[in-house]
């Protein structure tokens, strides 16, 4: 509770200070610049903005701007020019960095929304037997995070974290594309409330059913990427974070799901982080930028369960912790903004950790 607490109080601290800073300027990027080269120059600097507005892409920053600094970001390779100005430089500007034009944009979006939901769909079919032997549609009551529920609550921090990750790589891809960031968000919305939507209603001719506690999980997930795209200083300061690495049951020979990664809970842990690369002061200094802590949740003994009979091997723990981890994110982008592949594995990590990145202090088993 008492880390809940620091972390809303950090948020708020953050907020208030970002609001309340002297000398705001606005940084116009180059007309040929895709949303990773405004995080490469962003990271570069130690800077974090306030707004993000695109396209073309300017960025809000406040705090005490030297003019000093202002020399330093004004001879950025990205930055064309910094001033107090929020109106765009390029006024009829358009870029994709895909390369598209604005109509094959549109077109490429369309196919786009429609091919994720399919994919995702199928998969979902075939890992969790929907409609298998004539199941009828149904609702069903999981019990959340009771202890004698199937997952302990790992599946209900697992639909929040998915969908997380899915809005939030739907809006990228968007952006990328050449869409604005208003629009970028409105797509990442569509995608991910329809995945979630079609994720429970499939459910429903299973032996899962339709549960509303899921989709309340999936909408909370939503909205918190929404707010973290929306919001740039919030990105920086706080995150979700899966951890996976395949159990010792799910390697099992005798378990036979290998596809469905999905529901190894015993391989999984789910942080959400608190990044000092977000606070002022801390995200100044190498030594304090690449700091996280880190509140985890998760289950051990629940699925995969190869011998359900038997009530002493997989015996179902629940557990909450706290401890210090690295960013690693951050770590490789500072490190090689400008490198393609550090930006996608930087990408990557920012929502998947390795084991053993997060060290808890502090384990309590529920």
């Amino acid at each position: 509770m008492k880390i809940v607490i620091y972390v809303i109080l950090v948020v708020f601290y953050s907020r208030i200070s970002l609001a309340s800073a002297i000398g705001c300027k606005w940084i116009h990027f180059k007309d040929n610049v895709s949303i990773g080269e405004v995080s490469a120059t962003l990271n570069r600097h130690r800077l974090v903005a306030v707004k993000i507005l695109s396209n073309p892409f300017r960025a809000k920053i406040c705090g005490n701007i030297t003019k000093e600094k202002m020399e330093k970001y004004s001879h950025d390779k990205y930055v064309y020019s910094l001033d107090d100005g929020e109106a765009p430089v390029f006024k009829n500007h358009f870029y994709s960095a895909f390369g598209l034009t604005s109509e094959q944009r549109d077109t490429w979006t369309r196919a786009f929304m429609v091919a994720v939901p399919t994919i995702v769909v199928t998969f979902g079919s075939s890992a969790w037997d929907w409609g298998k032997n004539g199941v009828k549609f149904g609702f069903g009551n999981e019990d959340w995070f009771d202890k004698n529920s199937y997952s302990g609550g790992a599946d209900k921090v697992g639909h929040m974290t998915s969908l997380y990750m899915e809005k939030r790589l739907a809006t990228w891809l968007a952006l990328q594309a050449g869409h604005d960031m208003k629009t970028a968000q409105r797509y990442g919305l569509y995608t991910a409330g329809f995945i979630g939507v079609a994720l429970e209603v499939g459910d429903g001719f299973s032996k899962y059913k339709f549960s509303s506690e899921d989709l309340l999980m999936d909408s909370l997930g939503i909205l918190f990427a929404w707010a973290l795209d929306e919001y740039p200083y919030l990105d920086e300061l706080v995150g979700l974070r899966f951890e996976w690495w395949p159990s010792h049951e799910y390697r099992d020979s005798r378990n036979k799901e290998k596809t469905d990664v999905t529901s190894d809970y015993s391989g999984q842990k789910v942080y959400l982080s608190l990044k000092t690369a977000g606070i002022p002061y801390l995200r100044e200094h190498s030594w304090s930028r690449y700091l996280s802590f880190d509140l985890g949740f998760y289950t051990r003994g629940y699925e995969p369960d190869l011998t359900p009979e038997d009530k002493n091997d997989n015996i179902r723990r629940r557990y909450v912790s706290y401890g210090i981890g690295l960013n690693l994110s951050t770590l490789l982008f500072d490190s090689y903004p400008d490198s393609i592949a550090a930006r996608t594995t930087s990408s990557i990590i920012k929502y998947w950790t390795p084991p053993g990145v997060s060290a808890a202090s502090k384990r309590q088993e529920l």
